[in-house]
């Protein structure tokens, strides 16, 4: 199912829980979309010349919780991934998956992985998060979230 709102739509499984965030609207907002198991993918949105205030593109983004993950002193293993978004038109983005395990002293290890596209919209001068994470090593959700994700499309150049 095709879900559209704000200028940007995705494909939704019609099972999936669609929540607006309370009081969201176009330049700022959020959204999550949950399975019947809680999984969930979250998308928020807000005004880009802020976000370049603090990072000046989506790589700088990724860079910065990349680099905030290894900064963990209970950290035993991070790994990467890109991934292609094929609806980008001009939008600068990137589309990541990070996975990584903590350990924490007389504890088992802990497996975390969070997947994100950032995207910049020059025309509407808004930028969006979409992410999905979870603490375990295998997620039924991800696929679908990925399938999720790689759908968006920003809807600037028919407003």
């Amino acid at each position: 199912m095709k879900f559209s709102i704000f200028g940007f739509e995705l494909d939704v499984p019609k099972e999936y829980y669609i929540f607006v965030v309370k009081d969201s609207l176009y330049y700022r907002g959020g959204i999550d979309i949950s399975d019947h198991f809680k999984h969930n993918l979250k998308i928020l949105w807000d005004d880009l010349d802020e976000f370049k205030n603090s990072y000046n593109t989506p790589l700088d983004f990724f860079q910065s919780k990349y680099d905030k993950i290894k900064e963990d002193k209970d950290l035993v293993a991070i790994s990467s991934e890109e991934f292609k978004w094929d609806l980008s038109k001009d939008h600068p983005y990137h589309f990541h998956k990070i996975s990584y395990t903590t350990k924490k002293r007389f504890t088992k290890e802990l497996s975390h992985t969070l997947i994100g596209l950032v995207i910049h919209c020059n025309t509407t001068s808004r930028y969006y998060l979409l992410f999905h994470e979870y603490s375990e090593n295998k997620n039924e959700f991800e696929p679908k979230a990925l399938s999720m994700m790689k759908s968006f499309n920003c809807n600037c150049d028919t407003e």
